[in-house]
């Protein structure tokens, strides 16, 4: 169990999209890119990885949320000056908030987890409101934990909030998971997060791996193996397809030898670290 860790120096933007989605943010699992950047101001390292930031902000949801402070969600957004749009990456009926115009907000997609054979992309989690519906997502939103955010660089901070999100070992395998070889048009991201997290937080790698170790016996066992097969695929040496596709994400500061090498380590001691299949 993580204690509720404070994390300051937050990006302010991210820190006042937080806000905007007010009573809320309680419903919310943070699930995207942003995590690493909330992890690097957890626990700072002193060898990271170059952040790779994103642009918007992943939100998992449960399922339906109730009204909040006798205000639909969609009608708190909107006075925010947030407006929905159809599209994006996740598929063609995917519903994103977009923000205002020369603001300090982020987009906001909305994610859901889908479960059973059902197979339709997007669910309504409140009225004028829909998610995308994602398999596996339940990874991240039963894994958690709360921290406190400020964009303060020390001490308290009136802007302070406490937002959820997932325990490093379950962001990690989420991405594995998702990343297969072939099929995903965000697979790069994907890997990169997963890079970026292990690299950048070494002294954690081993709670990582209990972590990890944990959820291969919690979910169903194809899960993993396809978790560790994914991996295996992409990484099979300096010159796999997984190196290629991080590089390509990577500001290397190195020789692109130097940083394949340093690439495909990082996968090859994560998969040693982990269990077997």
């Amino acid at each position: 169990m993580i204690r509720t860790p404070s994390a300051t120096g937050i990006d302010p933007r991210l820190l006042s999209t937080l806000g905007a989605l007010g009573d809320y943010l309680q419903d919310v699992v943070v699930v995207g890119g942003w995590v690493p950047h909330l992890y690097r101001r957890i626990w700072p390292s002193e060898s990271p990885v170059e952040a790779r930031r994103t642009f918007d902000l992943d939100a998992a949801v449960g399922g339906p949320l109730a009204v909040r402070s006798r205000s639909r969600l969609d009608v708190l957004l909107a006075a925010e000056g947030y407006t929905p749009t159809l599209g994006g990456a996740n598929g063609p009926a995917a519903q994103i908030y977009q923000s205002p115009p020369d603001s300090d907000l982020l987009p906001i997609e909305f994610l859901a987890p889908l479960t059973g054979r059902r197979e339709q992309a997007t669910v309504q989690i409140q009225e004028g409101v829909t998610a995308q519906a994602l398999r596996y997502l339940n990874i991240l939103l039963e894994n958690t934990f709360d921290v406190r955010v400020s964009a303060q660089t020390a001490g308290a901070s009136p802007d302070e909030l406490t937002v959820r999100i997932p325990i490093p070992g379950a962001y990690v395998f989420h991405r594995g998971l998702i990343s297969a070889p072939v099929g995903r048009r965000r697979r790069g991201k994907d890997l990169y997060y997963i890079f970026e997290t292990w690299a950048s937080l070494s002294n954690l790698r081993n709670q990582m791996a209990k972590e990890i170790g944990e959820l291969r016996v919690r979910y169903p066992r194809p899960w993993y193996r396809r978790f560790r097969s994914n991996l295996e695929s992409l990484f099979p040496n300096s010159a796999g397809g997984g190196v290629l596709l991080v590089f390509q994400q990577y500001e290397a500061r190195e020789p692109r030898e130097i940083a394949h090498q340093r690439i495909y380590q990082a996968f090859a001691d994560l998969l040693r670290a982990v269990p077997p299949d």
